[in-house]
């Protein structure tokens, strides 16, 4: 935990332990156990990894906003074959997640499972594995988790993820070995291809976008290209630089261009970004730029878009928009139009959220939609807080940072993985739907407040346990 939560709002030092973990303390909380245990099952990718040149291949055709009645049913079926068991992810941050429509899955890659104990410095973990999440109604002896090993791209965290054309995509990120010193950042592109379950390395015929991490990517199908924008071009934890650049991946052509702006964009990091089918728009919310990493941080909560089509820029207003944050996860439904938004970390009392928003393109305005926990009372001291910091709502997910929400178009519910939490990360897994609400599909194994995992709160002793 950090002072950010309170008035005096020492950013600073939350940024520099790890850039989000709102929680100083060790985690070593019981948590209900989440899931049967089983021998984790294992798919090898045993093979080299190929360079693709994208100048010569065609890549196949996109069905990710496929709506026909055989994916409604897809929901509700349990699939015929699974591969899944019960054991998961441990608790991770900063990775990607990814919904593949086509198999109802959710694909994670990469993150970070270092936790800061006891206000001290972790190691930062750069995560190789890929997990495989299964969505849909599965058979009784299956479980949902599939983990992939093999030949992949290096590990990492902070980087961006899209689906298009059969294909989780990646680009940039950073890793570090050890508690201190530079980190290695990125600008390669990755694709996983969801049906043969194998990475390849996207080779570009020009030069591509300078390295970054805690920027965006989507795919747009209008013009088969991936969009990126802004993110972190620093290795330095002391000195970031964030960008206001935005870039264009041709996928037929394999080139990256840089779309050049008239207007005056502010630099940003951790935002948000999503392609609006509808209108042809890339859309960027909140955020932050280096003033984050001082005790003056104010963070964003402007949304704005690019539309493709004519190459202008335009920005919504922002009465009764959330509060600025960054870290946030967005999304686009297809199924009422509009954009939403879960949790992330604020520059208010709380620092990490769960709250979840969504915005009308059409009617230019934002609607709170569930309930979120709310402010209680300040800490006792430095990485002291009390267990009733937060007046806690049951039954929703802990507040976060860091994780990953992405949406079912078919099906019409988001899925929520992992992020940073005041007490850790969690490696829960939670579906909303829009007319029921939060489901807990996959309980934590640690992370959470002690007021939402114990039965009992007048045992906890503090905010974790």
């Amino acid at each position: 935990m950090t002072d950010s939560m309170n008035k005096n709002k020492t950013v600073i030092l939350y940024l520099l332990i790890s850039l989000a973990l709102t929680n100083c303390n060790k985690d070593s909380s019981p948590s209900p156990d989440s899931s049967q245990s089983m021998n984790m099952n294992t798919v090898d990718a045993d093979m080299m990894v190929p360079t693709e040149d994208m100048n010569s291949s065609m890549m196949t055709e996109d069905t990710s906003d496929a709506g026909s009645e055989n994916m409604t049913d897809r929901c509700e079926t349990p699939i015929d074959l699974c591969d899944g068991t019960f054991e998961g992810p441990p608790p991770l941050n900063e990775h990607s997640g990814t919904y593949v429509e086509d198999h109802n899955m959710l694909v994670i890659f990469g993150g970070n499972t270092s936790v800061p104990e006891n206000c001290g410095y972790p190691a930062y973990t750069g995560e190789t594995v890929t997990w495989l999440y299964y969505d849909g109604v599965l058979p009784l002896d299956c479980g949902p988790w599939v983990r992939i090993e093999g030949a992949g791209p290096p590990g990492r965290a902070r980087h961006s993820a899209t689906y298009g054309e059969g294909s989780v995509w990646i680009f940039g990120g950073r890793v570090r070995a050890g508690t201190s010193g530079p980190y290695q950042i990125f600008n390669d592109l990755w694709r996983f291809d969801v049906e043969s379950r194998v990475w390849s390395q996207v080779t570009p015929s020009n030069q591509p976008p300078p390295s970054r991490y805690n920027s965006g990517l989507v795919y747009d199908p209008s013009t088969r290209s991936l969009w990126t924008f802004g993110g972190n071009v620093s290795g330095s934890s002391l000195n970031p630089d964030a960008a206001n650049d935005l870039w264009r991946f041709d996928i037929e052509a394999g080139t990256w261009s840089q779309i050049e702006t008239s207007i005056n964009l502010r630099d940003r990091m951790w935002h948000n970004m999503i392609f609006d089918t509808n209108r042809n728009r890339v859309v960027v919310f909140g955020g932050a730029d280096e003033t984050a990493y001082f005790d003056d941080a104010v963070y964003f909560n402007d949304l704005i878009w690019y539309d493709v089509a004519n190459g202008t820029w335009g920005r919504a207003e922002r009465e009764t928009a959330p509060d600025g944050r960054f870290w946030s996860q967005m999304i686009y439904r297809q199924a009422d139009d509009t954009y939403m938004v879960f949790g992330g970390h604020d520059d208010q009392l709380l620092g990490n959220r769960n709250d979840i928003w969504s915005f009308s393109p059409t009617k230019g305005f934002w609607t709170q939609l569930e309930s979120e926990d709310t402010y209680n009372r300040p800490a006792n001291g430095f990485c002291d807080f009390p267990s009733d910091f937060t007046n806690v709502v049951r039954d929703i997910p802990e507040r976060r940072n860091a994780h990953s929400f992405s949406w079912s178009q078919s099906c019409d519910h988001g899925v929520i993985f992992g992020g940073k939490t005041d007490c850790g990360a969690v490696n829960d897994v939670w579906r909303y739907e829009p007319d029921q609400g939060w489901i807990n599909r996959e309980l934590a194994s640690a992370g959470e407040s002690c007021r939402r995992w114990r039965s009992n709160p007048d045992n906890c002793s503090n905010l974790c346990f």
